[in-house]
C-alpha cells in the first residue's frame, strides 16, 4: 500500500472505512488496519522499526505549511508539475530573450524563474498571497534572479499591468478565485501587446454539473462558482483571442497530483518533514485528496487554454 493507495477513491472497497487520518498514520507506521467488522486476532511479535528519519529545524523565513508545500511539490511551486510542466506550458510562446513575459498567480515563483533560467528572459511573477510573494522574491533573490525573475503581491482587487507591456502571459490555476474572473481576463489581455499570447490553466466544472456541486465544494471549498469549458471559450473569444488550444488535461493532472504525493513518502527530505509536520501534511494530502476524488467523480475538471490576441478590446467599465 503506498500514499496513492489511500487517496485514489475508486481503489478502495465499498463498506465503512477508517478515516484518512488513522489510514495514514497506521500506513506510515507499516501496520495493516484490519477491516472495521474484523475480529481482534492474536498479537504477532512487531518487526524491528527503521531508524526514524531526521527532523526538520525551519528556516526563519519558513512556516511549517510552507516547508510542507515546497517537500511535496518542490522548492519555489505550490501547484503540480514544477518545471517540466511550467515549459511544456510556455512551448507554444516560443520564447527569446528579447521578449517579456508574466506569470500571473505565481505562487513562490517557481515557473516565473524556471522560464527566466530556460529561455534567459525578463519575467515578472506577480501573487495575491504575500507570504508567497516574499517567499517568491526570496527564492529568486538566492538564485541570483532577482532582477530576472521578479516576484511582486499584487491587490487583485486593483490588479492592473502596464498596457501593451508584455510579450506572453501563463497563468496557472490561479483564475478560478476570482469572483469577475471575467474582469482579470480582460486585464490579462489589455497586458498584453497585439499578437501577445496567454497560456491558462484552470479548474473547471463539468459539463451539466451545477455551480454547487458537493465533490466541487468539498474540494474548492469557498471558491466561487466555477465555469464550464463553454464559459471559458465564450470569454476568450469576447476579449478577441484567436483560442488555439482548449484542452482537457484532467488525467494528467490527476496523474501529477498523485505522484507527487507518493514520492513525497519515499525521499529522505520528504519522510522528515512528514515526521517533524505530520498536521500539515495531513492537511494538506487530505485537501488534495478531495480534488482527486472530484476529479474522479466526473464534476471537476482541469483544462488548458491557449490564444493569441488579435487586437484592441474595449476596457470594461467596472475597473
Amino acid at each position: 500500500m503506498s500514499v496513492l493507495g489511500l487517496l485514489k477513491r475508486k481503489s478502495e472497497p465499498d463498506g465503512p472505512k477508517a478515516p484518512f487520518k488513522q489510514r495514514f498514520l497506521a500506513w506510515w507506521d507499516g501496520v495493516e488496519l484490519p477491516p472495521p467488522d474484523a475480529k481482534p486476532a492474536a498479537s504477532a511479535p512487531a518487526p524491528a522499526p527503521e531508524p526514524p528519519p531526521p527532523l526538520i529545524k525551519l528556516e526563519p523565513w519558513e512556516t511549517p505549511a510552507i516547508r510542507v508545500m515546497q517537500a511535496i511539490w518542490g522548492e519555489g511551486f505550490n501547484t503540480p508539475g514544477g518545471a517540466p510542466f511550467v515549459l511544456d506550458l510556455v512551448k507554444p510562446f516560443a520564447i527569446n530573450n528579447s521578449m517579456s513575459v508574466l506569470d500571473f498567480g505565481c505562487g513562490p515563483g517557481g515557473g516565473a524563474r524556471a522560464i527566466a533560467k530556460e529561455f534567459d528572459v525578463w519575467t515578472t511573477g506577480v501573487e495575491r498571497d504575500k507570504a508567497l510573494a516574499e517567499l517568491g522574491k526570496l527564492l529568486s533573490t538566492r538564485a541570483g534572479l532577482e532582477r530576472k525573475a521578479d516576484i511582486q503581491p499584487y491587490d487583485h482587487d486593483n490588479f492592473v499591468q502596464r498596457s501593451g507591456g508584455f510579450d506572453c502571459i501563463l497563468s496557472m490555476e490561479t483564475l478560478y478565485k476570482f469572483d469577475q474572473r471575467e474582469v482579470i481576463l480582460a486585464r490579462l489581455e489589455n497586458s498584453l501587446k497585439t499578437r501577445g499570447q496567454l497560456s491558462v490553466t484552470d479548474y473547471l466544472r463539468a459539463d451539466k454539473t451545477p455551480a454547487d456541486d458537493p465533490l466541487i465544494k468539498a474540494a474548492l471549498g469557498s471558491a466561487p462558482p466555477l465555469w464550464s469549458k463553454a464559459e471559458y471559450e465564450k470569454r476568450f473569444n469576447e476579449l478577441k483571442f484567436d483560442l488555439r488550444v482548449s484542452e482537457d488535461i484532467t488525467d494528467k493532472y490527476r496523474a501529477m497530483v498523485l505522484e507527487a504525493l507518493d514520492q513525497v513518502t519515499k525521499t529522505r527530505d520528504g519522510k522528515s518533514v512528514i515526521r517533524t509536520f505530520p498536521e500539515e501534511f495531513l492537511s494538506a494530502a487530505e485537501s488534495w485528496g478531495r480534488r482527486v476524488a472530484a476529479m474522479e467523480g466526473g464534476a471537476l475538471k482541469v483544462f488548458r487554454f491557449y490564444g493569441i490576441k488579435m487586437g484592441s478590446t474595449p476596457m470594461m467599465s467596472n475597473w
